[in-house]
């Protein structure tokens, strides 16, 4: 019998990808399983749902406009077979370990999260705001965010947003330079800044999607940070490609200036998530929790 669900969910996950050999390994199952549940559920719907060619796989505008429906369902069925019993005070109590990424939101995201635990006496939180991937056993993480497909399928996940890299400079920097016609010309002919890799140590390039990407050449500000990539760029010395989950905020202002929206690029799931434990301590779901709730509050939607 058709699991419309499950196929549902199968869809959810190659749509975040858009690759059927990820899903498949995240699903714990092959590529030619995947597609055989996606072309049954093209079936079931008389739609297609992913347009391929030799290069690269992207949704159809049917699967664009279902999206949105498949993931909010998905997520509903889960939470009816989660329990919802709210711990009580005295169980959360010891220390939660979470990792997240040093994005400026991040700090309404912990004042939201301080003020939420407030009466919780005997709670201790570890907070690490880092762009370095920190392993979960190794360093006892109970609580993660991230940008990006899950690695581990064994994790617990939540998706809260979607975000993308945004191209971005200020009007100041534009009202001297102009505009880029293209990336072609956005290479040769303007001021570009790179983020380091905290994993690796080197700059990470400009990707936009797997068949699109560069490395700039001569790159005229090198940041160790967001925080350092954001300043530059606001400060006029050069183009940026940032996180929406950074710089949205500063584009409603008029701070920044986005460039090149019309480039196809990949969006990335902003997701919380913990180990799969037979137990999971009270004040672990208590934080993951709020942290699922400012997340969705603070980041753009997706």
């Amino acid at each position: 019998m058709f699991n419309r669900l499950e196929a549902l969910k199968v869809f959810c996950i190659a749509a975040e990808t858009l690759q059927f050999r990820d899903a498949a390994s995240r699903l714990a199952t092959s590529p030619q399983a995947v597609t055989r549940l996606i072309g049954r559920l093209e079936e079931e719907l008389g739609e297609v749902l992913f347009l391929r060619n030799t290069r690269q796989m992207r949704l159809s505008a049917f699967a664009e406009q279902l999206l949105p429906q498949a993931r909010q369902l998905v997520e509903d069925s889960e939470r009816l077979f989660t329990p919802s019993q709210e711990p009580r005070d005295d169980e959360v109590k010891g220390v939660v370990r979470v990792t997240l990424p040093d994005f400026p939101v991040m700090r309404e995201v912990l004042c939201d999260v301080l003020a939420s635990t407030a009466d919780y006496d005997q709670l201790t939180l570890d907070w690490r705001p880092t762009l370095a991937r920190l392993d979960v056993v190794e360093e006892q993480i109970d609580i993660g965010v991230r940008v990006g497909p899950p690695p581990d399928s064994r994790l617990v996940v939540r998706r809260v947003a979607d975000t993308r890299d945004r191209i971005v400079a200020s009007p100041t920097l534009i009202s001297k330079t102009g505009i880029p016609r293209d990336l072609d010309d956005l290479q040769k002919r303007f001021p570009l800044c790179v983020l380091q890799n905290a994993n690796t140590g080197r700059p990470w390039p400009w990707y936009f999607r797997q068949d699109l990407h560069f490395q700039p050449a001569n790159p005229r500000f090198i940041a160790g940070d967001v925080y350092s990539q954001l300043e530059a760029t606001c400060a006029g010395r050069v183009f940026g490609l940032i996180q929406e989950a950074v710089c949205f905020r500063y584009i409603s202002s008029g701070e920044l200036v986005e460039v090149l929206p019309e480039v196809e690029r990949t969006r990335w799931p902003v997701y919380v998530y913990r180990p799969q434990r037979t137990v999971t301590q009270p004040r672990v779901k208590k934080v993951f929790q709020l942290l699922v709730n400012s997340l969705q509050r603070h980041l753009p939607a997706g």
